[in-house]
Parts: C-alpha cells; sequence; structure tokens
C-alpha cells in the first residue's frame, strides 16, 4: 500500500516537473513570437511613414508644378477666342474638329492626370478623340473609386450623370485635385475651363 503511495507521489511530482518545463518552453516560444510581432509592427509604422512622406512630397511637387505654369501661363498662353457658332449664334457642341492649342497648352494635358466622371457615351467618346490623355470613368457610380486617388483634376459632366456619381466622384477625389463641374457638351469650352485654372 506504502508503495503505491510513494509509486503515485513520484508520479505526481514527475507530472509537475514536465508541466513546469513546457510552461518554460512555452513562455519562450511566446516572448519570441511577442519579439517577432513587434518587429513587424515597427516595420508597418516605418512603411506607413515613409508612404505618407513621399506623398507629401509628391503633393508638394505637383503643387510647384502648378504655380510655375501659373506663372508661364502668364508670359505664354494667347488669350482664347470665343467658341464657333452656328448661323443662329448657337455655339457648336459637337464639332468634330479638335479644339487648337499651344505647345505649352498640350504639355498641361500630358502633365496632369484629368478623369472624367458623367456625360453621354456618344460625348465620352467624343471627348476621348480630342483629348486622349483623358481617363474616362463612365456615368454609373459603380466605377472604381481608387482610380481618382492620383487625380490632379476631376471633371464631372452633370448631363447623364446620376447624383450618387457625383459625389461619389467627389469624396473619392483627394483634396489636392481640382473637381470641375460642366453641364456643356462643348469641347472647346471645357479646354478653355481647364487651362482657366492655371492662370
Amino acid at each position: 500500500m506504502a508503495n503505491s503511495r510513494e509509486k503515485k507521489t513520484r508520479n505526481v511530482f514527475t507530472e509537475k516537473a514536465a508541466l513546469e518545463q513546457e510552461v518554460t518552453a512555452l513562455q519562450a516560444k511566446l516572448e519570441e513570437q511577442a519579439a517577432k510581432l513587434a518587429d513587424c509592427r515597427r516595420e508597418i509604422e516605418d512603411a506607413i511613414v515613409a508612404r505618407i512622406k513621399q506623398r507629401d512630397e509628391l503633393d508638394a511637387l505637383r503643387e510647384e508644378n502648378r504655380q510655375l505654369r501659373r506663372r508661364l501661363a502668364l508670359y505664354e498662353l494667347p488669350a482664347q477666342d470665343e467658341p464657333p457658332a452656328d448661323a443662329a449664334g448657337v455655339s457648336v457642341e459637337d464639332s468634330p474638329a479638335e479644339p487648337a492649342r499651344t505647345r505649352e497648352e498640350q504639355e498641361f494635358f500630358d502633365s496632369f492626370r484629368i478623369y472624367v466622371v458623367g456625360g453621354t457615351e456618344k460625348w465620352q467618346k467624343k471627348a476621348a478623340e480630342v483629348f486622349p490623355t483623358m481617363h474616362f470613368l463612365g456615368s454609373e457610380k459603380n466605377f472604381d473609386r481608387s482610380a481618382l486617388a492620383q487625380a490632379d483634376y476631376v471633371i464631372i459632366n452633370t448631363n447623364a450623370v446620376s447624383h450618387a456619381c457625383t459625389e461619389k466622384a467627389k469624396n473619392a477625389a483627394p483634396k489636392s485635385a481640382s473637381i470641375i463641374m460642366t453641364s456643356n457638351n462643348n469641347l472647346h469650352l471645357l479646354q478653355r475651363k481647364l487651362l482657366e485654372t492655371i492662370q
């Protein structure tokens, strides 16, 4: 009976020692994982800080570019003529001819990311021919809002576009972007409206 009790006691101590070793190993493993987690958090924080600095630098460069173009425009942009009119004096909205541009004006359209939301499919197709460097997102509210993340200009043609799509475009555009609202399909007037932003 005594031998049985002693054996049971030895088993308890053996099990206790094994459990203590297991707990010690688990604590060491937990500390190792905690250290790895802390390193990952530091790397993520460093990446976020670097991304913010990069974005701020990019915004500063864009603003500097805008200011330089405004200064250049004071010396080199010619006065814009009125859009052509038909015999009745009405502006020709669907003129097939591309609006005439100076080299500086062409550089303006090539340098900035210009996105267009809204307008009829026919108007967007014609505008894409006249302004091949612009990006057209359609007139439906299901467009990819991340597409506007790097926009310098967002043009919203309120013809054939829902209020929800308009609000989505406004909210998705970065704060640094210029938002231009238009309800006129005249591409000459649209060009003038854009160029006026750098004067």
